[in-house]
């Protein structure tokens, strides 16, 4: 599937909780070579914007050998050391400080990319953020630092930034024959693919539809015991409002159909992702009208599927992500009408 690269970072934007309409058109307005170029781009963009604001700063614990008292005394530490003959204390206490992981992982992202086989004009425009960096470690990036890092709350900027971090970091790999580093096809991760475009949906409709309830929720079997061998029905997204409620499971699918080698040339919704849509509806409760939506990505064709199965409406729709981004806008807010 050839999703244009421009558009690649507006679903990244609703994906990553970071929709910024003025930065997706600078982004539109250039031409990229490849994904690493692309990235960069991104990383450097919202890397400006962050250092603007000021870098992020918390309480890290620090442990430290004293004459004096300070917070806590590291009892067992003090005594192991014979601290108390040299009249010197260890002492555990916290520092606000920008040297913290999230930053930790931004700066030495920096030093990355800077390897990568990018323009020399945005090597320049990312070192140059460096001396905001003078207080933060350089630290080797692995899966402990990356688990360490936890969003911070009212920080998008950050958020997104992290995130950008942790994909390049994954999927940055050294090139022999250019001796630079280089990223792969993002679009060619699937499984990687298929979170970003449900993440996009379920985060495009709540930021839509502020007056409804929209998230993912369990659906509860409609059985008068519960056995724990059972599946949990949980949806990709749940548009509720005060008349409708709206389930829409999201797949990631080069092709929507399937095919029969009997009959090749009568393709065929895919049953199994129709049967799971229809059960959800099925066992779904509510005095209200019930509606399901199977979404697939596409880019060469459109696909409008509707009929009504024991009273509730299953729709089986595509959206061409292959086209400007706010005629994708327009699509996605014309499928829940």
């Amino acid at each position: 599937m050839q999703i244009p690269i421009r558009n690649i970072y507006y679903l990244l934007s609703y994906a990553w909780k970071y929709y910024k309409p003025s930065d997706i058109r600078k982004i539109d307005q250039k031409d990229f070579d490849n994904d690493t170029e692309f990235f960069a781009a991104i990383f450097d963009l919202t890397l400006s914007k962050y250092v603007k604001k000021g870098l992020h700063r918390d309480y890290i614990e620090k442990k430290e050998t004293l004459k004096t008292i300070r917070e806590k005394i590291d009892f067992n530490s003090t005594l192991k050391t014979l601290g108390f003959k040299s009249k010197k204390i260890d002492c555990v206490y916290d520092e606000y400080s920008s040297n913290n992981l999230n930053n930790q992982l931004i700066y030495s992202t920096i030093h990355s990319v800077l390897k990568a086989k990018i323009s020399s004009q945005l090597k320049q425009s990312i070192k140059k953020k460096i001396v905001f960096f003078n207080d933060v470690s350089r630290v080797k990036i692995d899966k402990i630092l990356i688990n360490g890092v936890r969003p911070v709350r009212g920080n998008s900027t950050l958020n997104f930034l992290t995130n950008i971090c942790k994909y390049i970091h994954y999927n940055l790999g050294f090139d022999e024959k250019e001796g630079k580093y280089d990223l792969g096809d993002f679009v060619k991760n699937k499984m990687g693919m298929a979170a970003v475009f449900e993440n996009f949906a379920l985060n495009f409709y709540k930021s839509k539809f502020p007056q409804s309830e929209v998230r993912s929720e369990l659906i509860k079997w409609d059985s008068d015991t519960e056995d724990s061998t059972y599946p949990k029905m949980k949806t990709d997204i749940t548009i509720r409002n005060e008349n409708k409620v709206i389930v829409i499971d999201t797949k990631y699918y080069e092709n929507m159909f399937q095919y029969h080698y009997l009959n090749p040339d009568k393709p065929k919704f895919r049953s199994g992702n129709i049967y799971q849509l229809y059960t959800y509806l099925n066992n779904l409760k509510e005095d209200k009208t019930i509606e399901g939506m199977l979404l697939y990505p596409n880019t060469t064709s459109t696909i409008r599927n509707e009929r009504i199965v024991s009273g509730k409406k299953i729709m089986i729709n595509n959206i061409n992500l292959n086209q400007y981004w706010k005629k994708i806008e327009e699509e996605m807010l014309e499928l829940v009408e």
